[in-house]
């Protein structure tokens, strides 16, 4: 008896689990730059994102302005520093601040209670 019960619980559980991993993996996308006007692609967590700093050389495509540097929490107390151009790094700010106004939207009308880890 006590596992038939056992079993539909731990599903239950596992499917809880995954729903609540999958809500906080929303990931940022953005075109990186370095000094010698290399460009890739980068994925990051949103909630990695720690800030955005000036960057220590001028944007090779337009040398009047400078390279903007987006700081990244490693998760072993280091960050990773990524390059991006002014006009990136203004796009990868406008989208975190959606995702916060649309965070936000989400807790303000919602009786539910977040757990952060």
């Amino acid at each position: 008896m006590k596992t038939t019960r056992f079993i539909p619980n731990l599903l239950i559980l596992l499917f809880l689990a995954s729903f609540a991993n999958a809500a906080d993996d929303y990931k940022v996308i953005f075109e990186t730059m370095d000094c010698n006007g290399n460009t890739g692609f980068a994925t990051v967590g949103a909630d990695e994102i720690y800030k955005m700093n000036n960057g220590d050389c001028t944007d090779p495509n337009n040398p009047a302005k400078r390279l903007k540097q987006l700081l990244v929490h490693d998760g072993s107390g280091s960050y990773l520093v990524y390059s991006l151009t002014q006009d990136e790094a203004r796009n990868v700010m406008l989208e975190m601040k959606e995702y916060m106004k649309s965070r936000k939207g989400v807790l303000d009308r919602s009786d539910g209670v977040i757990i952060s880890h």
